[in-house]
């Protein structure tokens, strides 16, 4: 999922980086006014497990890697915007310091990653959870949350590389080739972001019940009504 610099054209760098930095400058200015001193301990612990998990990764289409994204669990845990900042910082960190993910791609990598790969699986664990508000119904939620981002994020990244003149297969193969990979990989994110809230519920329902860091427009999780309904 990570993309080399020098695999995308400067016109897909550039609109990656300005549709990306629509995004930062809702998300920081939120965070300011959102984040406590008990979403952030919470927040730097979930970026950090994910940014070891990413680390572990396969190659797959001319030259970018098929990985878990982490980013379903961090946007349903602490919050869209949250989950942006932190799959940001995992990004800059790889980037600068282990050459995985580029400088000139860095946008693109946030918005499949960061954008894509949080604010998809937000949106169906909220729908899915405000319609079907048991434990059940979060986890269900969480599960195809986390499989639907992963897909898209997936294919936002195909897309970019076809369309770029500088990457050297067709929008069809690295769209097939990324989708392919990453949902299978979709799978085993859906479980893994399952798990972790079904271990959250049994032992720290308190940390999910904290505000999110989202947009107003979208709204938080109903937490209370599910950890209340005891289905």
């Amino acid at each position: 999922m990570h993309i080399p610099d020098g695999f995308l054209s400067p016109a897909i760098c550039a609109i990656c980086f300005a549709a990306t930095a629509i995004f930062w400058f809702f998300g920081f200015r939120k965070a300011r006014e959102a984040l406590n001193e008990q979403l952030v301990p919470l927040m730097g612990v979930l970026t950090a497990m994910f940014f070891a998990a990413q680390m572990m990764n396969y190659p797959i289409v001319g030259g970018t890697t098929a990985h878990l994204l982490g980013g379903p669990i961090l946007g349903i845990t602490l919050g869209p915007y949250a989950g942006l900042i932190s799959m940001t910082v995992i990004l800059l960190i790889q980037a600068l310091f282990f050459g995985d993910g580029g400088i000139t791609t860095f946008g693109a990598n946030v918005w499949n990653m960061g954008v894509v790969g949080v604010f998809v699986p937000y949106i169906v664990c909220l729908a899915i959870t405000r319609a079907w508000r048991t434990k059940e119904g979060l986890l269900a939620g969480a599960f195809l949350g986390a499989f639907f981002g992963d897909v898209l994020a997936a294919v936002f990244a195909g897309l970019e590389l076809g369309l770029s003149v500088t990457f050297p297969y067709s929008v069809q193969i690295a769209v097939t080739a990324m989708a392919t990979h990453h949902s299978v990989i979709g799978v085993g994110e859906g479980v893994v972001t399952a798990a972790i809230l079904y271990a959250l519920m049994r032992s720290r329902p308190d940390l999910l019940q904290l505000p999110k860091v989202s947009p107003s427009w979208l709204g938080d999780l109903p937490i209370s009504d599910v950890l209340a309904s005891g289905g």
